[in-house]
């Protein structure tokens, strides 16, 4: 099943990609002040290994600042303490269901404990208007020694068009993090889009999310525990963030950034989109990666804007396999995905950038919205190998061709430098073109 979460997510970005970035406003990008170091809450949310078989990421993870935590919570208040949330998603093909799992992290366990209802405000998937039953709350088992509640929340949008949806949470505090796994179950509307009566029942197991969401929650737990203790929480290589570019510092500290640990599958084919291309060949050979995208254009009547720019490092079990990789993308560019949801337009490779470090490299020009029979080029990006990582940053929408290959051939060649220094990468800077 693709779901209206991922569908909703692909065009609200393709919009976004069309709203106009004046190039003439634009100033040169530097560090922003950052917070100091938070604990790595992308690293204790679940991971592809931790869902049942079948499900897998839908791109659409983000940190989220509490200055932006409305994208979560929707028009509730924030609570005393929040300081910033991580949120992921796994879906199937097969499957009405969506897994969502909530990290949020406060100044305390105080603030945590006083502040954990607040995870009710964020059950609600991007639907049309409807009809809410709930939340309702129960009291759910003890999870390694922590209560744990239960909360039921339906949405019934089918008089619109939409889906009827249930979502089944399962919460818990520790120390000063607010953990939940929700678990929404979609039924669609009908095929011809009649709409359905409200009060019309559909036929949901809810019991069957209750038990999913606890037991998803309590390995949840044991992830939380282990960053809070410094500890390894299991099945990803912990050491990426430090190893990739920090876009982040080219948007305030307000500013959301998608992206987080990815399984090595979903760098090479958009599993969420049903493709199935020469790339999945190299998926038992790649050993998962990270990712992070900011958009770095002038927040416009609340939305950001152009340009989209993202970085996704991977790694190989052996050079060899990184440069079969890199060649298999050379041959095929648009069956390279984006790790996040931002379409990939129309690739066309372009010569190969000289990037130092790099064993190998290309680029690429695209148009993002090629749908668009007027639209040029106003994309790029840089693949390249460097040992047994192969990196691939993207510059999408907002600029020429020209502007966002020069971009993107700037910040590839930073990225290779943190892959070789001994020290974590700690800095970036772009020159938006004037």
């Amino acid at each position: 099943m693709v779901t209206s979460r991922f569908l909703r997510g692909i065009l609200l970005i393709a919009l976004l990609a069309l709203t106009p970035f004046s190039v003439a406003d634009a100033q040169e990008s530097t560090p922003s002040p950052q917070p100091a170091a938070h604990l790595d809450l992308a690293a204790a949310a679940l991971t592809p290994a931790n869902v049942p078989p079948g499900f897998f990421d839908d791109y659409s993870e983000w940190w989220v600042p509490v200055g932006a935590i409305d994208g979560i919570i929707g028009d509730a208040v924030p609570p005393d303490g929040l300081e910033r949330a991580y949120q992921s998603f796994f879906v199937s093909n097969d499957s009405p269901l969506v897994i969502n799992s909530f990290v949020l992290e406060f100044e305390s366990p105080e603030a945590a404990a006083a502040g954990a209802s607040i995870v009710e405000s964020g059950l609600r998937p991007p639907l049309p208007d409807g009809t809410t039953s709930g939340p309702t709350q129960d009291v759910g088992p003890d999870i390694a020694g922590v209560p744990s509640v239960l909360t039921t929340v339906q949405f019934d949008t089918r008089v619109n068009g939409g889906p009827f949806v249930s979502v089944v949470a399962n919460s818990f505090v520790r120390d000063s993090i607010v953990g939940a796994v929700s678990i929404e179950s979609y039924v669609d509307p009908p095929a011809d889009g009649s709409p359905v009566p409200e009060g019309t029942p559909a036929d949901i197991d809810t019991d069957a999310q209750e038990q999913l969401a606890t037991s998803l929650s309590t390995i949840l737990d044991e992830r939380v525990a282990a960053i809070l203790t410094g500890g390894d929480p299991g099945g990803l290589d912990l050491t990426l963030p430090d190893n990739v570019l920090p876009i982040q510092q080219l948007v305030s500290e307000d500013t959301p950034v998608l992206g987080g640990y990815k399984a090595g599958a979903d760098l090479l084919e958009c599993r969420v989109c049903g493709e199935e291309t020469a790339l999945g060949a190299f998926s038992d050979t790649n050993l998962g990666g990270f990712a992070r995208m900011v958009s770095v254009g002038p927040i416009v009547e609340g939305e950001p804007t152009p340009p989209f720019m993202g970085v996704a490092v991977s790694q190989y079990d052996t050079p060899e396999n990184a440069l079969a990789v890199l060649d298999a993308i050379r041959a095929a560019p648009n069956d390279l995905p984006t790790a996040y949801p931002v379409p990939r337009g129309d690739r066309t490779i372009a010569a190969d950038p000289a990037i130092p470090g790099a064993d190998a490299s290309l680029a690429y020009t695209a148009i993002l919205d090629p749908e668009d029979p007027s639209a040029t080029a106003d994309s790029a990006g840089v693949t390249f190998v460097q040992g047994t990582y192969l990196v691939t940053i993207d510059v999408q929408g907002g600029l020429t061709a020209d502007q966002a290959l020069e971009i993107a051939t700037d910040l590839a060649s930073q990225q290779a430098g943190c892959l070789a220094a001994s020290e974590p990468c700690s800095v970036v800077a772009i020159t938006l073109p004037r």
